[in-house]
């Protein structure tokens, strides 16, 4: 993979550079929420008018600078946006998935020009190329086809890239260790845990891969959490929800049974000895960095860093997975793309750096 530099770019001064990132991910942000929307509740024209307005400001703003490279695929990514607004191009999941990978994988390459003055060229040129293939289609049924194919292409990309890479092997499996009374617990917890998921419509493995991600992320972060009471936290977390499924028919009180459902958790795994911690991470997995969580609204340090820990994994696991969990999604960067939007919101910004490390290590082994 070739790399590429902007003289002109580097020799801006330093604040210009600075507001250009700043624009440039307020504006990816904006996009970002309207894809979201878009998938939540519907698609409406008026959306597509906002997106493509943000994303010509993207790409306006990377001209000025003489970011010339990545002004050619944002220029063909606003074709394809443009073309949806003209009603020949019809949206669809897998196009606004794309657009936020895109956009995404060009954040990373302005900021790989903004601290070393030089990026790889390699996947810029590859998503230019696929992005003029999908506008040009004649058949519009075939492009959500074409945008499958370049997430998967850009994912592999990013792959070969990431196992070329020279680093340290560090153990993806990682396990925790449990005295004879926890261990006897565990595997109680591990039971219920398999039992509830079914009755809530998801595979019995799910606490067992969230679990799995919850150590690697802990590891990556030198283990600030007991490995053991993270486990218990992780198995049980989701107890409080069997609560949800008893309000079926009741609107209402489900919603209170969704919101207190985090409490609910919290005091059956408190029958327990031994785990508080886990009691702890249980209650407060909903809470939000920035205030907006749920049972009491925590902010920031008053949530244990456990609590983040599983809530990243348990957004990943159910996103990549999906409510069956029967066959993994082969195109992870949406799940990616979720827990990373939530940084400084739902997630700490430094807890999300492990989180990137964590799901690294588990893409590059999957492609191996």
């Amino acid at each position: 993979m070739g790399q590429f530099v902007c003289k002109e770019f580097s020799s801006l001064e330093q604040d210009l550079k600075s507001d250009l990132l700043e624009c440039y991910k307020e504006a990816q942000l904006e996009i970002e929420e309207i894809i979201n929307n878009i998938e939540d509740d519907g698609f409406e024209f008026e959306k597509l008018d906002t997106l493509f307005r943000s994303l010509h400001s993207m790409k306006g703003n990377c001209s000025v600078c003489f970011l010339d490279p990545l002004v050619a695929v944002l220029h063909k990514l606003e074709e394809i946006v443009d073309g949806m607004r003209g009603r020949y191009i019809v949206y669809n999941t897998a196009l606004g998935e794309l657009t936020n990978v895109v956009l995404e994988e060009i954040a990373l390459i302005l900021s790989q020009l903004f601290s070393s003055h030089v990026a790889d060229d390699g996947l810029l040129e590859l998503m230019r190329i696929n992005l003029t293939e999908l506008y040009a289609l004649d058949d519009d049924a075939l492009r959500g086809d074409k945008a499958e194919a370049i997430l998967s292409i850009i994912e592999h990309a990013k792959l070969d890239e990431l196992s070329q890479e020279d680093e340290e092997e560090e153990p993806l499996l990682i396990k925790a260790q449990f005295s004879d009374d926890q261990a006897i617990d565990i595997e109680q917890f591990k039971l219920l845990s398999a039992k509830l998921n079914r009755l809530l419509g998801y595979s019995p493995e799910r606490g067992e891969r969230i679990l799995k991600l919850c150590l690697l992320i802990n590891n990556g972060l030198n283990q600030p959490v007991d490995a053991a009471q993270l486990s218990a936290a992780a198995y049980m977390h989701g107890m409080g929800r069997a609560l949800v499924l008893k309000a079926q028919g009741d609107e209402e009180a489900k919603q209170v049974a969704e919101k207190n459902h985090p409490i609910v958790g919290a005091k059956l795994l408190s029958k327990h000895e031994g785990w508080e911690e886990a009691v702890v991470i249980v209650k407060t997995h909903e809470e939000h960095f920035d205030g907006t969580g749920f049972p009491e609204a925590l902010v920031g340090s008053l949530i244990p860093s456990g609590a983040f820990v599983l809530s990243m994994a348990v957004k990943f696991i159910d996103t990549v997975w999906g409510t069956s969990g029967g066959e993994y999604k082969k195109n992870a960067m949406k799940a990616v793309q979720k827990v990373n939007f939530e940084s400084g919101k739902q997630f700490p910004p430094h807890l999300i750096d492990a989180f990137n490390h964590a799901i690294r290590k588990v893409l590059v082994a999957r492609n191996k």
